[in-house]
């Protein structure tokens, strides 16, 4: 549970955001965000929710596993998708859909 609280105020750091304004992104109030913090507390489904939905790396809070999410236009992923040759079919050309690619160093494919 320690390192859930650490990786919540590093991910904090690195949006660059206060105790205060992650507080009111997850709905909490600034002492149950530094509760969670000081790993007091253990963060709630629907807070880690909110801060997803703000960017922060969810996975990473509660795993520890980073992850990385490259922003581009459906057209760009049509094009990348197409390269490798990976089927169409794993698609449903929803605009609200996220597509996330594993990308795994030569020694570990």
């Amino acid at each position: 549970m320690k390192e859930i609280g650490r990786r919540l105020k590093q991910e904090r750091h690195r949006m660059g955001l206060t105790l205060q304004r992650l507080a009111e992104i997850g709905g909490v109030t600034v002492a149950e965000q530094r509760r969670y913090e000081l790993s007091e507390a253990m963060p709630a489904a629907d807070y880690l929710a909110a801060l997803a939905s703000h960017g922060l790396d969810v996975v990473y809070i509660v795993t520890g596993k980073k992850q990385a999410v490259v922003k581009m236009s459906w057209e760009e992923a049509q094009a990348l998708l197409d390269s490798r040759a990976i089927s169409g079919d794993l698609f449903q050309n929803d605009a609200d859909e996220e597509i996330y690619f594993k990308v795994s160093r030569p020694s570990e494919v």
